[in-house]
Parts: C-alpha cells; structure tokens; sequence
C-alpha cells in the first residue's frame, strides 16, 4: 500500500507514525465503531419527514472502517450500501459481520482509497463521511467533490466539529464556525439537520475506547518492546484529541443537503 493512503488512513485513526499501520488491526481489535455511532445515524435519520423507498436507497460509506453504520443501515432500513476501506482487516471484519447480521446481500465491502473511488463511482443517495478527518481537504473541498456522487435530491451525513465562536482556541483539522458554515455554503449546500453531541457523551465514549486500546498497546509493547515509542506515541495522540474533542471543539453529526436556491442561482 501506498505511503500516502498509509498516512491519510493514520490521520483519520489519530495517528502519526506509518510504522504505527501494521498494528492497526489489532490496537483497534476490540472496537467494532471506529468514529461514527450508527446510533446516532439512526435517530437523525429516522426523524427525517421525507420517504425512504428501502429497495432503491443506495448508500457509500467512505472509510467505513468495520462497518458498523453500514450494517445498521442495512439492517434497519434494508438499504443498499457499499463500504469503501483502505484496510484489508477492516474490510473482512465488516465482510463477516454482515453475514453474522444476514445482510451480506444489502452489503459490499471493497478495499479502495476512497480518493479514487470517488472518481469514478456512481451516484448515491446517501454518503456517509464519518469522523474521517480532511481527506478529501477542507469542508468546501470535500462537499464540492462528493456533490459528483450524489443523486439531485440525496443528502451526506458528516460527523465532524468546529470551534465554537468566540473561542481562542487554534488546530489545523478544525475550523472557526463561522467559517465552517461560510464554507458549506459556498459549496453549494446547507445543514438541513444535526445532532449535537453532548460533552459527557463524548468522555463516556472516549473513555472506553482509550481503555481498550490501551490494553492492546501495552499487549503489543510486550510482543515487542523494541517498538514501545510508537505505541507510547499513538496512545499519547490518542489522549492529546480527546481532550480537544472534550474540550474545544463542538462535534456534530449532520445532515447536510443540496441547497435549491444556491443551485437557481
């Protein structure tokens, strides 16, 4: 695998160093959601006043990690979905676990830098972009690139966070708010709808992922100690966005359309 698609799949992963990739997998073992709740995904979807036709909705998971949000998807609403991951491991897991869920036939799960995919996918009804960071770039960059691989009336369902106004506070992978609502729509979309996620959530969640991928980490040192300062590393990283998410930035799940009157214009 490429170095680049190594590093853009580290940086969603909140980690920094490529020889961390190949232990991966297993820091990672015991988590089947990897950023996005389907939860989550489910209550903001299924608040939506619009109709779902369950046999011609068609969903991309860009970094679907181990599918969970695209077999709860698949499960509740019986929608059709394709998981785009650059990780082989990730992609069996989620290959299995759809078939555990007896969704195997709603569910394609395919090994792919979802840079490229995008380029040459078909057109979707949903897109889920889900706590992937900037891969595509910015927030304007990626909705004007995913807008090629949505149908005229489909929606993209983002899980990301920005700086609340009035906050001081800098980082590279989060803008101001008020920029980043300039930025959704200059490119041509609005929020329709959002789930704002609660503080206490978030250190319930990131408490118990950080337990269990500490007790990889420290499993891993033990197998090989040679290579303690990249898992020492990947769990300090781990704590240092943690407590930005917990502290700085407002994180959201969201709803995000094409707007009409932006299109008329």
């Amino acid at each position: 695998m490429k170095d680049d698609i190594k590093e853009s799949v580290l940086n969603s992963l909140d980690g920094r160093n490529v020889e961390l990739y190949p232990y991966l997998p297993y820091l990672l073992k015991d988590l089947w959601e990897l950023g996005t709740s389907a939860e989550r995904v489910l209550n903001l979807l299924k608040r939506q006043k619009r109709e779902f036709n369950p046999s011609k909705v068609k969903v991309l998971d860009l970094g679907c990690g181990k599918g969970a949000v695209s077999i709860t998807l698949a499960k509740t609403f019986g929608f059709s979905v394709v998981g785009i991951d650059a990780v082989p491991e990730f992609v069996q897991f989620a290959r299995e676990k759809a078939k555990d869920w007896q969704v195997a036939e709603k569910c394609r799960f395919e090994v792919n830098d979802i840079r490229e995919y995008v380029n040459k996918s078909d057109t979707f009804d949903i897109i889920i972009l889900g706590s992937i960071g900037q891969v595509f770039g910015n927030i304007q960059q990626t909705l004007k690139i995913l807008s090629k691989c949505l149908t005229a009336d489909g929606f993209i369902i983002l899980d990301d966070g920005y700086i609340p106004d009035g906050s001081s506070y800098f980082h590279n992978n989060y803008l101001p708010e008020a920029q980043f609502d300039q930025q959704i729509r200059r490119s041509g979309f609005r929020i329709a709808d959002f789930i704002q996620y609660d503080v206490d959530d978030i250190q319930r969640g990131n408490e118990y992922n950080y337990s269990k991928i500490k007790q990889r980490a420290q499993e891993l040192i033990s197998m090989y100690p040679g290579l303690r300062y990249i898992f020492d590393d990947y769990l300090k990283t781990q704590r240092h966005e943690n407590e930005v998410l917990e502290n700085h930035i407002q994180c959201m799940l969201m709803l995000i359309e094409k707007n009409k009157e932006h299109e008329k214009n």
